[in-house]
């Protein structure tokens, strides 16, 4: 497959009006970001999870009278240092695409700490009709260490921190944000010509004058 075609097309659908890129190269984001985060952030990653549940009423306890509080938010994923810090990450194809609510209810995770975080999921988990997608996600918890087999918080309530990751960064950012001209970078120092990931630092660094 040629990869140079394949990240060009990616580069002219990506400006169309309705096209949505993010959910098109996530995946690939996601695969590289344990050990991008590790070099960003200087300490090794033992985890990562996709699409971590945040519960409304969780972050908001005035909603828990509702009958939405066990809806939740969305953290695209979810990294555990070897620190035991608990990294959560958003993920944006556009800088435009950063919204001030979004960065509200991560800033309320923090505060609310990876405790009352996990024992969010683990209500949601009870109630969801989902019950295998979340004995999943419930498992990769357990085989982080972050529950017990009794479906309890197992201690590890080091602090959050929020990452983006997105094209620039803008003066009004606030937290810790990893560029993609700085991905672009990292891509090709750590695999130099290989085609695929040379296409894709390419369209990263396109993508990072969005």
């Amino acid at each position: 497959m040629n990869w140079t075609d394949y990240f060009s097309m990616m580069e002219d659908w990506k400006e169309l009006p309705a096209y949505r890129a993010e959910p098109r190269i996530d995946s690939l984001i996601g695969f590289y970001l344990p050990d991008m985060l590790a070099d960003f952030c200087g300490e090794k990653m033992t985890g990562i999870i996709p699409e971590l549940p945040l519960r409304l009423g969780t972050l908001k306890p005035d909603l828990n009278e509702k009958t939405y509080a066990d809806k939740s938010y969305k953290v695209d994923f979810y990294l555990l240092g070897a620190s035991g810090t608990h990294y959560f990450v958003e993920f944006k194809t556009d800088s435009g695409s950063r919204r001030d609510a979004q960065d509200a209810y991560l800033d309320e995770a923090k505060q609310a700490g990876m405790a009352a975080v996990v024992n969010g999921i683990l209500r949601i988990a009870s109630v969801s009709s989902y019950k295998k997608k979340y004995g999943h996600l419930l498992a990769k918890l357990l085989g982080l260490g972050l529950i017990y087999r009794d479906d309890r918080f197992a201690g590890k309530a080091g602090t959050i921190e929020i990452v983006y990751v997105q094209p620039r960064r803008k003066e009004d950012d606030h937290g810790r944000v990893i560029d993609f001209l700085w991905v672009s970078k990292w891509l090709t120092d750590r695999f130099g010509q290989s085609d695929f990931e040379a296409a894709l630092a390419k369209a990263l660094a396109h993508w990072a004058m969005d």
